[in-house]
């Protein structure tokens, strides 16, 4: 417990080498915590939209009543699909008409241009493209659109990302290592006559070593704090933007906090770069100083 605090009161009197340290660890460890978290989110909110995948069917502009009805009977006796709705030409029209600005362009139209269709909602969004494709060959169906294809694509690259950012998270936490090792290097350096004296006096290099290693504990565990508290931040500052953001596609979707698990895996992470920084510094240069 005595070289615990000793270890801290050295980082005490020492404030300057100490907040640099401390802050470049803490932007090694912000950058992909707060990148990791930002991904989660977006991840949040398109598993919500997963259940909103639909597959429409562009019918035959001049299919008539007796031939949709049979089609969409036939539809509804698949198993995979939970349900099947008929949008008329008129009706997909004034739909337009209302969604968009072109109403006075609209009225100029003499004849409709919007062919029917059948808006199926899967039971689930599995094999979908197999379904596309039998639905593809029905007689009538002029075109299939997946409404979830954009979902999809968008699910991909955001695999992507997470991969990009484990990759920069493992940079990141070998330039923690490096810091962490040369700033006990440095220290070593500095108290380099006194662990000589030490040695003679007959300490060991397991005894000197502890200082060291808590050193490297309070580097991991402070620059871990500073980290969660700079991730907090970048979160508070974009959360009106980002509500904003997904109000827009009328979600109430929330923004997602970094949880205490979340918190506590960080902090762990952060306390063992710390120490394995350390211990290869010490491992390193203390073996080297004997008394001459």
């Amino acid at each position: 417990m005595r070289s615990l605090l000793f270890s801290l009161g050295k980082l005490y009197r020492q404030p300057f080498a100490t907040c640099l340290t401390l802050l470049m660890i803490a932007i090694a460890l912000a950058l992909p915590a707060s990148l990791f978290v930002l991904l989660n989110n977006l991840q949040a909110v398109t598993q919500k939209w997963d259940s909103a995948g639909q597959i429409t069917l562009f019918l035959n502009i001049n299919s008539d009543e007796k031939v949709i009805k049979s089609l969409q009977e036939r539809i509804q006796e698949h198993v995979e699909i939970q349900s099947v709705d008929f949008v008329s030409s008129d009706q997909a029209l004034l739909e337009l008409t209302n969604r968009s600005e072109l109403d006075h362009l609209l009225d100029g139209l003499e004849d409709n241009p919007l062919p029917p269709a059948l808006i199926l909602t899967p039971a689930s969004n599995n094999n979908l493209h197999n379904l596309i494709e039998r639905f593809k060959s029905f007689d009538h169906v002029e075109q299939v659109h997946l409404d979830m294809q954009w979902l999809q694509r968008l699910q991909a690259i955001t695999d992507i990302c997470r991969k990009v950012i484990s990759v920069i998270a493992i940079l990141l936490a070998v330039s923690v290592l490096l810091v962490v090792g040369n700033s006990i290097r440095l220290d070593i350096q500095n108290r380099y006559e006194e662990i000589e004296v030490t040695k003679l006096i007959g300490a060991t290099n397991r005894y000197i070593r502890r200082p060291f290693l808590y050193g490297g504990l309070w580097y991991g565990l402070l620059g871990g704090l500073l980290a969660l508290v700079l991730v907090f931040v970048v979160l508070l500052v974009i959360k009106s933007p980002a509500q904003h953001l997904i109000g827009l596609y009328q979600s109430n979707f929330k923004l997602l906090f970094p949880s205490l698990q979340q918190s506590l895996a960080m902090l762990l992470a952060s306390i063992s770069l710390g120490l394995i920084g350390s211990w290869l510094a010490v491992g390193q240069h203390i073996n080297k100083i004997e008394p001459s």
